[in-house]
């Protein structure tokens, strides 16, 4: 089903009518999976156009992709490949087998656009002894600007509460190794900074032969973090005045075998796994754009856009800073244990824009060998709402009495709290209680809490919005009828406590229930009731 599902989401490229005498690969691609929606005229194709007034279907965003990145592919029909090369050395060349592009996992192109990015605005810069950087604010810019996404929405669907632990967390040691990007805090502004081992110029090289493709959200399986292929790319257009303009086209894609490669035997009509872009050709398909993508990792073979055996063999540059040079490291993040302390913390930097303190607590870590080995300091963040003051009274120099709040040890990061209680109480139940606090701040900044008391164990109608996944209770919205009626908002309905499972009814969105008003659930943060019976 859900094959069936991706499959008529795809645009099939009109590769074909660079095949000559082939039949156009949109056409061959309509009979191997139920593609009957795209209607294919010769070499081009009529799209679906989604109204954004009108549709539900996140908005689109794109795609920076490079020689060397994955996409989930679907091969189309076999009989209409082609040879890559025409006229000379047409013996030797290899095979272009049509495909369409599926999607790709939403972590990884995130990571990869973060990436790409940096090799496109950074700059050489002092607070990084002179290697290219730009800062974590920059590049959400430029990702809103130059690809149409929210590096916030990204973030909260990948499970982060902020842009910046997002970006520490995508950028872990072993990426550090493979693709020679590295995160620290600038100690002068506390800005989060990424950086590469390329040179600018190496790096802008590198850019200039990205492809721009559309994607957006798998609304039909939200919890895979897919991102869906739309079938178009974005293509600029130079114009005599000095200006561009922006079209958006569609996308042909056909993998590429050798020729002397038996495989392309074994493919069929319908085929469904993971390639590596190869190359992208503005106009490879008949003056559309055209991507290539292959079985093997193209990087370190002589292909534009790759450097090397991959990115890491490129001469590396140690960011480093007075406050990163210091020695004195008193303790391994591998050894540390959420509740540990108090400890005696130096603030290093205070950052409005990440919401929080960076503290040196003497932590480091394991350098891997491609970093030369030895010891790295690590400092601790220290949220805001986890201090015991105001954040205008905290400056770079002041020492402060810490706790052992979280530890990454795969990203190479913790977090710390000046509360306490985080040595008796697990880091969930604190999160559950936090959240707790800002919905019941919410709630009371919108409803008069005596207006919600003085409703206690009154009952009403109510239209049920969802059932809860963790739990044995509804979402209900209650309506309230009468002159003295409040408009509250979606809360938390169960059922009679010590009723037997066997005379529970079972709601779906959109039924109606009777519902009995106990107040707020101090607890959840939200409003609280009890199913009484059905209205229906």
């Amino acid at each position: 089903m859900k094959k069936s599902i991706l499959a008529m989401l795809l645009i099939c490229s009109p590769i074909g009518q660079a095949f000559q005498s082939t039949p156009s690969l949109a056409a061959s691609c309509r009979g191997s999976r139920n593609l009957s929606r795209f209607v294919s005229t010769e070499s081009r194709i009529d799209v679906d156009v989604v109204d954004p007034f009108t549709s539900h279907e996140p908005s689109p965003e794109h795609a920076l992709l490079l020689p060397g990145h994955t996409v989930r592919i679907q091969i189309g029909d076999v009989t209409a490949s082609r040879k890559a090369w025409k006229k000379r050395r047409r013996n030797s060349s290899p095979i272009l087998v049509p495909c369409s592009i599926l999607g790709m996992n939403r972590e990884w192109m995130v990571r990869w656009n973060i990436m790409t990015l940096l090799y496109m605005i950074g700059e050489e810069s002092s607070s990084a002894c002179g290697a290219t950087s730009a800062t974590c604010s920059k590049i959400g810019k430029a990702y809103r600007k130059r690809l149409g996404g929210d590096l916030g929405v990204h973030a909260e669907a990948l499970g982060h509460d902020s842009v910046e632990s997002l970006i520490q967390s995508l950028f872990d040691e072993r990426i550090q190794a493979e693709y020679g990007i590295q995160t620290f805090i600038e100690p002068q502004h506390g800005n989060l900074m990424l950086t590469t081992s390329l040179t600018r110029r190496q790096a802008r090289t590198m850019s200039r032969s990205a492809a721009v493709i559309q994607f957006r959200s798998d609304i039909e399986d939200a919890e895979t973090d897919n991102m869906i292929h739309t079938g178009m790319a974005k293509i600029v257009h130079p114009t005599t005045d000095g200006k561009v303009r922006i079209t958006h086209e569609p996308l042909g894609a056909a993998i590429r075998v050798p020729p002397d490669d038996k495989a392309v035997e074994f493919y069929e009509s319908g085929d469904e796994f993971s390639a590596f872009v190869h190359s992208y050709d503005l106009g490879g398909d008949h003056e559309s754009p055209l991507l290539v993508l292959t079985l093997d990792d193209p990087r370190g073979k002589n292909i534009a856009g790759t450097m090397g055996v991959s990115i890491r063999v490129a001469k590396r540059k140690n960011v480093k800073t007075a406050t990163f040079n210091d020695a004195s490291i008193e303790r391994k993040l591998v050894d540390l244990s959420v509740g540990d302390g108090p400890i005696q913390a130096t603030v290093v930097a205070v950052s409005p824009h990440s919401n929080s303190v960076f503290v040196d607590c003497g932590v480091g870590r394991t350098k891997g060998k491609k970093f030369g080995g030895g010891m790295a300091k690590v400092l601790g963040m220290l949220r805001f709402d986890d201090m015991q003051m105001n954040e205008s009274e905290v400056a770079a120099g002041d020492t402060v009495e810490v706790y052992i709040k979280a530890v990454f040890n795969q990203s190479g990061r913790f977090m710390v709290s000046m509360d306490p209680s985080v040595k008796t109480n697990k880091p969930k139940d604190l999160k559950q209680e936090k959240e707790a606090d800002k919905r019941i701040e919410r709630l009371s900044s919108k409803f008069n809490k005596d207006d919600i008391d003085a409703l206690v164990g009154k009952e009403c109608d109510g239209v049920v919005k969802a059932k809860s996944q963790t739990g044995d209770w509804y979402y209900v919205q209650p309506h309230m009828d009468g002159e003295d009626g409040v408009c509250l908002p979606v809360g938390l309905a169960g059922f009679v406590e010590g009723e037997s499972e066997e005379n529970r009814v079972e709601y779906t969105a959109g039924d109606t229930v009777r519902v009995r008003l106990e107040g707020i659930d101090d607890k959840r943060g939200q409003l609280s009731m009890t199913l009484v019976v059905s209205s229906q």
